[in-house]
């Protein structure tokens, strides 16, 4: 697929990203993907793929190249594995370790978009990612992400402190409509 112009790109991508969201709300909703299957190895480079795969060749690959941003790319494998497995063990114990499920969904987009695993799509999938978690946590909710430039603020701040409570007051979960 070529774009003769970025706008053509940026549509084309929002489309794909709204195809998957879909997608992966579906399966949701039936049963079909739970959080076992969101916090496996690969659910991250595979919802990357899933969202970009019909744009970019290199959809849903691991970044080999180093960028301002993110985790070493010979890190990057070894520390999105062990965000996936926190993940696993967190929202299987959810009651027992005292963890709300938006704690949990907001943490792993803080930590996952700061690993930044891919060339590009880091922010977009892993906020995808931190609603189809919560979803799958609570059956019906997900984050508003509408206030953008408090957001982005917040989370610099969050990559400071490496508390993703500042971004629960600003990004505040609502139920879905279906």
């Amino acid at each position: 697929m070529s774009f003769e112009t970025k706008a053509e790109l940026y549509a084309a991508e929002a489309q794909a990203l709204a195809d998957a969201r879909d997608e992966l709300y579906a399966g949701i909703s039936s049963g079909e993907l739970t959080t076992a299957d969101l916090t496996t190895p690969y659910a991250l480079t595979d919802i990357h793929a899933a969202c970009y795969g019909s744009i970019w060749k290199w959809a849903g690959a691991i970044r080999v190249r180093e960028l301002s941003i993110g985790a070493a790319p010979e890190h990057i494998r070894e520390a999105l594995y062990a965000e996936l497995d926190r993940l696993n063990w967190q929202t299987s114990n959810l009651d027992s370790a005292g963890l709300s499920p938006d704690f949990v969904a907001m943490s792993a987009h803080h930590h996952l978009v700061k690993i930044h695993p891919f060339v590009d799509g880091n922010g977009r999938v892993t906020r995808l990612y931190a609603d189809v978690l919560l979803l799958a946590m609570t059956g019906d909710r997900i984050f508003d992400w509408t206030d953008e430039p408090v957001y982005f603020e917040a989370l610099r701040r969050a990559d400071a402190s490496m508390n993703p409570d500042e971004l629960l007051t600003i990004v505040e979960a609502k139920v879905i409509d279906e």
